[in-house]
């Protein structure tokens, strides 16, 4: 049949005719997708596994986690500053976390070392300052402390102020147990040396004494007799 339009339609190689394209040429299709081989896997980004998992986090420095636990006791406070010190060489890079543990480790552990010195110092210093009635001696000056009945005294220089004086020492006897037991102050009359009876004279109402256990006096115990006047001494009585 002839074309009306004058123009003759192009045959189909494969023998069949098929209609005209209203729009053109024919969209060609997309090929499909290759599917991915190798390692890398056929899905997602490379590298990535079906429901795997990303690399593990490190992990918490075991050596600084005990820095800062032990710079927190007093004893241990020293090797808690060695184990933050080790912690940080430990983490050092982000290889392991836990630097900022290492670091209060290190700063604590100081300041509890430092602390610790420095109340182990002033307690040597009481302690050494305390007169035990064994070790006390005529013309020590001294400050009193008393509690619950319990005579505490702490050695002064006596040109400093001052609570009292000792001025007189006796040990129990079984000869003399039953008189300080009877009354210790009174039997300081017999215990201090009659040259100093006489300085103390003006005192003799301040006169005290102390004993190791005042309720349970056994020979071998130490009679301390000491000046105790209302106002602070200022200069040595004997």
């Amino acid at each position: 049949m002839s074309d009306p339009y004058g123009q003759n339609q192009p045959q189909n190689p494969y023998g069949q005719n098929q209609p005209p394209n209203p729009y053109g040429q024919a969209p060609v299709p997309p090929p499909p997708a290759p599917y991915a081989s190798g390692s890398g896997g056929g899905y997602g980004a490379p590298g990535a596994f079906p429901g795997g998992s990303d690399p593990m986090p490190p992990k918490t420095d075991g050596i600084s986690i005990a820095a800062l636990v032990t710079s927190l006791l007093c004893c241990l406070a020293p090797l808690g500053v060695i184990l933050g010190f080790v912690g940080l060489s430990r983490t050092k890079g982000g290889q392991r976390k836990g630097r900022g543990l290492a670091i209060a480790g290190i700063v604590i552990g100081l300041l509890m070392s430092i602390g610790t010195a420095v109340a182990g110092a002033a307690l040597f210093v009481f302690a050494d300052s305390v007169v035990a009635p064994g070790d006390a001696e005529v013309g020590q000056c001294v400050d009193i402390d008393e509690d619950n009945g319990t005579v505490l005294m702490r050695e002064k220089k006596c040109t400093e102020e001052h609570d009292a004086e000792i001025v007189g020492i006796a040990k129990v006897t079984s000869d003399n147990l039953d008189a300080v037991e009877n009354g210790m102050a009174a039997y300081c009359a017999t215990a201090i040396d009659p040259d100093d009876l006489v300085k103390i004279t003006p005192y003799a109402g301040d006169l005290n004494a102390v004993i190791e256990d005042p309720k349970d006096v056994s020979v071998g115990d130490h009679l301390v007799c000491y000046v105790e006047p209302d106002d602070e001494l200022t200069k040595p009585i004997l």
